[in-house]
């Protein structure tokens, strides 16, 4: 177990019971047997994922591929399997009795037919109220894998205008974007604010779809510097590190 810093289900609940950002939160449910149906059924594509998980461990992606088949993706590999019922009970054989959760999963855009999504990082100074993005990186999956995560994956970065005008949503206005996508985030940390007084720091991992719509995918009160470290330009970083010590 853990305290509510790192359960993922109760910033989950958090943010999606707050009128101005349960459009954005994707929808998700602890992982049941009716939950898992309800959701595949109404969104074709879902991801399990532990409540208490980091780094992209544990999370499984599953898809109704129709005629009763169902395709499991796990770390880079890929099963399929006939039945709802034994899909489940399979993915329950794997993780056996940890809590996990079932989330809508959001149909990402792709940089070189690999699917992303974003870190963005908000902080506020010791003694400022005020809530600033420092740091967005676009974090693609490694070859074979659904998860972003870079050391998991071992995907690539980028940053986010770059990685954008070389995405399968190019088309998009990078800066719209990016503007929407930062309200969002300060928004996001100012009502996390509220239940957990004195932090300063929040990390979102946030999806976007083919048309640029917004899903944060969930919350983090103890984001890892190290994407913006790799970036060969590490003003982000700098930036960072600069709010965590002032």
């Amino acid at each position: 177990m853990g305290s509510n810093t790192r359960n993922k289900w109760y910033k989950y609940l958090i943010l999606r019971r707050h009128a101005s950002l349960k459009r954005y939160v994707l929808k998700t449910r602890l992982l049941t047997r009716y939950n898992f149906s309800k959701l595949l059924s109404k969104y074709t594509h879902v991801i399990v994922k532990p409540v208490w998980g980091s780094r992209g461990r544990g999370v499984i992606q599953v898809t109704w591929k129709g005629n009763h088949k169902y395709a499991v993706h796990y770390e880079n590999r890929k099963i399929i399997i006939r039945g709802r019922t034994k899909t489940y009970r399979y993915i329950r054989r794997k993780i056996g009795h940890a809590s996990y959760m079932v989330q809508r999963r959001i149909t990402r855009p792709t940089i070189k037919k690999r699917p992303f999504d974003m870190r963005v990082i908000i902080q506020r100074r010791m003694y400022s109220s005020k809530w600033v993005v420092t740091g967005k990186v676009i974090k693609v999956a490694g070859k074979g894998y659904i998860v972003s995560n870079h050391t998991r994956s071992k995907g690539t970065l980028h940053r986010f205008k770059s990685g954008i005008r070389r995405s399968s949503v190019r088309h998009l206005s990078a800066s719209a974007l990016e503007s929407h996508i930062d309200r969002v985030s300060i928004r996001s940390a100012k009502r996390l604010s509220a239940f957990f007084p004195g932090h300063r720091i929040y990390g979102l991992d946030v999806g976007i779809n083919r048309k640029g719509r917004i899903g944060i995918i969930e919350a983090n009160l103890y984001p890892s510097s190290s994407h913006f470290l790799k970036l060969k330009d590490k003003t982000m970083y700098y930036r960072i590190m600069d709010y965590k010590n002032g």
